[in-house]
């Protein structure tokens, strides 16, 4: 079984023997037909920029920075460094030295082994026995992501769409949706209260109450309208966890539609992804830059942006600081998922990715900061409209902050559909370009593993997307939001380990038998932790570039390897006494001691 599962993997078009001119053609002429590159080196850095830019840089980063310490502040009172470190602020010290000590690397790491390779994390690894693995974990931590990300992405899509409204939806109560607990934040809304008796209405309304059906209500149960459209209409949020329910109409149809938007625009893999992201990668600059100078304008900007630049030194220190800085960058640049593998094995060989990279990861790296102005620049106005403290709706992040706080601030702004139009086609565009790279992970990973299927791209995706759909649709039932939150918690906890896993040996090592001397093998006794960690690690003789027109200078060996494919085969499906089913890896002491070896020498 385990030899046929290996044939399946690794078996050729063609294994009789033939002539190199015969195989070079034979491999001339499925590349060809297999040519799956970019069309324009700038494709190939939009879609990166689409992937690390993402909703965390406008939902995430802004409340992280405000959190853990604020920065930016004194820029204005001198030019020294010591100047110059008070504007880089508590939280941008941390995020600063892990973005370039170790995200860049990473980063730089990840597109230097698709490019050279030419294979996504599925088959990349097979350079040797112990790395197999971490393919295949970057595989399953796309697929996670991949099934939640689009299910915010259908959030936003439906606030795109009930947008188009001269009124919006979450600006007032009275709706079908909204109940007694409804109210409008602001001076005019103001719950009355008369004889310790708290009413849902004004002091105006509650003397008209047979109108406005004013009635009595907790004090601390009151809920903004912008909260029961987010809740009530949106996702329907049952009381306890037993009401599992069904899916319903709004969210169900909203990811039906999200996930048909990501299948269209991935169905030619990077031929369409990559026209899109010229859309996925500019548009969201224009639209931050439209909302900083709307939002700077209003009144009360400055008081929201004060909260986010101001430093708190003292957090510089704690451990939870440098913690979130860590989980941003791990997040915003898309490491260890796959997803840069993936566009990089689509680079010809040659191409210059360490420019690219530097250009991607500053955009990224900077644009957390800019957006943050936009952010808090919205949320000072929308605290002294309604006469609150900034810290009250600065504590929002994520979700919170996208489809509640935000939204009740742009209802208060005048010309509010226009910028909530383009707010949350924003938010389409930061999602869209970050899911369509989580989605060719497994698409890619597929077509590796089963080549058959490489002339059913087309088909292979729609597979895939209706698939994810099913899978993901338990999160329009009525008790999603805490299926929701519970499968994000464990899946940060999987992420956060898979990130700061031990070196672990998943082959066992049969106890030894060795029964002679020393001087009856050629190699010097070690312990076994070693022999296991050396042979796991060995990189395979013949791994290198894929494509035969790579196979020069220094890897022109590979040609005389693809030229003997019934030897490789042979190779591949002969076990040996040691258990290891692959003999193309360097020889090791560990596996006959009382033979004699004699060392392999590498090309």
């Amino acid at each position: 079984m385990q030899n046929k599962l290996i044939f399946k993997f690794w078996r050729r078009t063609h294994i009789k023997e033939s002539t190199d001119t015969e195989i070079g053609t034979i491999n001339t002429h499925e590349e060809e037909k297999d040519n799956h590159e970019w069309d324009n080196p700038l494709e190939f850095i939009f879609s990166l920029i689409s992937n690390s830019v993402g909703l965390g840089n406008v939902w995430r980063f802004p409340y992280l920075a405000a959190k853990s310490g604020g920065g930016l502040y004194s820029i204005l009172l001198s030019y020294t460094i010591y100047r110059f470190i008070c504007y880089i602020g508590a939280f941008l010290i941390p995020y600063f030295i892990l973005y370039f000590l170790i995200g860049a690397p990473i980063y730089y790491l990840e597109l230097a082994l698709g490019q050279f390779s030419s294979r996504g994390p599925a088959t990349a690894f097979l350079l040797a026995k112990g790395w197999q693995g971490v393919g295949f974990a970057m595989i399953i931590n796309s697929v996670l992501c991949m099934l939640y990300y689009n299910v915010i992405i259908s959030w936003a899509l439906f606030y795109f769409i009930s947008s188009f409204r001269t009124n919006l939806l979450w600006k007032k109560c009275g709706y079908w949706w909204n109940d007694a607990r409804c109210f409008v934040p602001g001076a005019d809304s103001s719950s009355f209260r008369v004889n310790g008796t708290t009413y849902n209405c004004t002091e105006p309304q509650f003397l008209n109450r047979t109108e406005y059906l004013c009635e009595q209500i907790n004090a601390t149960d009151r809920v903004t309208a912008t909260e029961q459209f987010f809740f009530q209409l949106l996702l329907n949020k049952s009381n306890k966890f037993e009401d599992f329910g069904r899916p319903r109409a709004y969210p169900a149809v909203s990811l039906l539609l999200a996930w048909i938007i990501v299948g269209a625009c991935i169905i030619r893999g990077v031929k369409s992804s990559g026209k899109v992201a010229y859309f996925t990668a500019i548009f969201p600059y224009i639209v931050l830059l439209v909302l900083i100078i709307q939002s700077s304008l209003l009144n009360g900007a400055i008081q929201g942006i004060k909260y986010y630049v101001i430093p708190r030194w003292e957090l510089v220190a704690k451990f939870e600081t440098w913690q979130a800085a860590a989980s941003q960058v791990f997040f915003s640049l898309g490491l260890s998922f796959g997803s840069l593998m993936a566009y990089s094995a689509s680079n010809k060989f040659n191409n210059n990715f360490f420019r690219q990279m530097c250009i991607v990861v500053s955009c990224d790296c900077f644009t957390g900061v800019f957006a943050g102005f936009a952010v808090f620049a919205t949320i000072g106005y929308l605290s002294t409209e309604l006469k609150e403290s900034v810290s009250k709706y600065a504590d929002a992040s994520g979700p919170g902050l996208a489809f509640i706080t935000y939204p009740e601030a742009i209802a208060h702004m005048p010309a509010s559909s226009l910028f909530s139009i383009l707010f949350f086609l924003m938010l389409l565009a930061l999602g869209l370009g970050s899911q369509f790279a989580l989605t060719d992970v497994p698409i890619t990973s597929i077509l590796e593993l089963f080549p058959r299927f490489k002339s059913q791209r087309e088909l292979t995706v729609i597979i895939t997307c209706v698939v994810s759909f099913l899978i993901s649709l338990p999160f329009t039932c009525p008790v999603r939001i805490e299926v929701f939150l519970n499968f994000i918690s464990e899946y940060r906890n999987v992420f956060i380990e898979f990130l700061f896993y031990g070196t672990k040996y998943i082959r066992s090592i049969g106890p030894s038998t060795d029964n002679g001397s020393s001087d009856d093998n050629n190699c010097p006794e070690k312990p076994r932790y070693i022999e296991a960690f050396t042979q796991n690690n060995a990189p395979r003789y013949d791994w290198g570039p894929k494509k035969s027109i790579s196979h020069v200078g220094l890897y022109a060996y590979l040609k005389t390897v693809e030229s003997k494919d019934v030897i490789v085969l042979d190779r591949i499906m002969n076990v040996s006494n040691d258990g290891y089913s692959n003999r193309s890896y360097q020889e090791d002491c560990i596996s006959n001691k009382n033979a004699p070896q004699i060392p392999t020498e590498r090309h």
